[in-house]
């Protein structure tokens, strides 16, 4: 026997809820209703009409971090700032020097 889940529209207690429904064999056993918690044997429900999709949930998660490729850490920089304070370096040491020449 093959289990499947489908959904439909279910009346139950008078009331006409989308649910999902859990057949055994192509008998509905039970049904849950969309955004609540815990089963419901089918034999007290009603089912009205199958639903054409099953429901979309509103709020899409995140797209997973994982699949992200992985970042390399950017090395070209490093030499650029290394030179950078050599620089400074340099022109701290020597600004004496270099402006009584300039004058």
């Amino acid at each position: 026997m093959n289990e499947r889940t489908e959904y439909w529209w279910v009346h139950h207690d008078s009331r006409i809820q989308p649910a999902e429904v859990g057949f055994v064999g192509g008998i509905p056993v039970h049904f849950r209703f969309l955004g609540t918690a815990g089963q419901v044997r089918a034999e007290s429900a009603e089912l009205i009409e199958r639903l054409p999709a099953p429901p979309t949930p509103v709020f899409r998660p995140p797209p997973a971090a994982a699949a992200s490729p992985a970042v390399k850490p950017q090395i070209s920089g490093s030499w650029l700032w290394f030179i950078g304070i050599l620089l400074l370096i340099f022109v701290a040491q020597c600004s004496g020097p270099i402006f009584d020449a300039l004058k």
